[in-house]
């Protein structure tokens, strides 16, 4: 089994979060860390904007009746989460965490096999990023691989393994076949991008042999153009698979896509999307 942790926010997630949480840790055969966090302090920063009379009235009087709101909005959102998680057939623990969000989650990381978290994330009080400021940061900054989830899981039919040849891509894939054994009935189609019009697969015998030891049906996939764009067309429309990329957001030969080519997947797909930096 390995140590899986999702990642919340206790005052706005729904139940179909929760349900992509729990399908993966089904299928890694492993018991669920639901990590419960809140942003209050930041809610109430912004409040003084929405009292433009705020001469006349008791500021702190407002934000200990704006606290205690969330505080209760917070407590009910959980009472609601261990409502779903207490009758379902993943074995599933529930606690809560104060602090920066950012910075607990990858304090958790640390010791973790997997981070789970949702695209639509974000403890901001204004608008946000898209995808979210949360996400991007903890991305860069997380010790474990993360998988990205869509606000709605679909029905997964297939897993698409991203891969140039680096050790990264590799890392990548080698990371999720060992967390997810039980997807090995699952169809794998590997994606390389031709770069420098160099047409042929970096090591595809080696990584042909390995695959084959984990899954049954494998088929290689060769795309021409700018890899971030082809790539990102042949996801575009897709809801039913996985994708797997290397080394986001960290410098050095070893990262595979840039940054910013995979907040354009996250960005524009409906698709969970599996990444690390070895």
């Amino acid at each position: 089994m390995e140590k899986i942790i999702a990642a919340i926010d206790a005052l706005h997630f729904s139940d179909e979060q929760v349900d992509g949480f729990k399908y993966f840790a089904k299928e890694a055969n492993s018991p669920l860390t639901v990590v419960c966090l809140d942003n209050i302090s930041s809610e109430l920063i912004s409040l003084a904007s929405a009292y433009p009379e705020a001469y006349t009235i008791n500021y702190e009087q407002i934000t200990v009746e704006n606290r205690a709101a969330l505080e209760y909005q917070r407590n009910s959102n959980i009472k609601q989460l261990h409502e779903v998680c207490d009758n379902c057939n993943v074995n599933i623990n529930i606690r809560e965490a104060a602090g920066f969000p950012a910075q607990e989650v990858v304090a958790e990381s640390r010791f973790a096999d997997l981070l789970m978290i949702s695209s639509s994330t974000s403890f901001a009080t204004l608008a946000d990023s898209n995808p979210p400021r949360f996400v991007k940061d903890v991305l860069v900054e997380a010790e474990c691989p993360v998988m990205v989830l869509p606000e709605v899981l679909s029905h997964i039919n297939e897993i698409v393994f991203s891969y140039n040849g680096t050790f990264s891509s590799m890392y990548a894939i080698r990371q999720f076949t060992q967390l997810f054994p039980g997807f090995s009935d699952m169809p794998v189609k590997v994606v390389y991008v031709s770069e420098k019009n160099y047409k042929t697969i970096p090591w595809e015998q080696k990584l042909r042999e390995y695959l084959e030891l984990h899954y049954d049906t494998v088929e290689f996939i060769i795309l021409n153009g700018e890899p971030a764009t082809a790539f990102l067309a042949m996801l575009i429309h897709r809801k039913d698979c996985i994708v797997t990329y290397g080394a986001y957001g960290r410098s050095g030969v070893s990262r595979f896509f840039h940054r910013s080519d995979a907040e354009s997947v996250l960005r524009t797909t409906n698709v969970p999307v599996f990444i690390t930096h070895p």
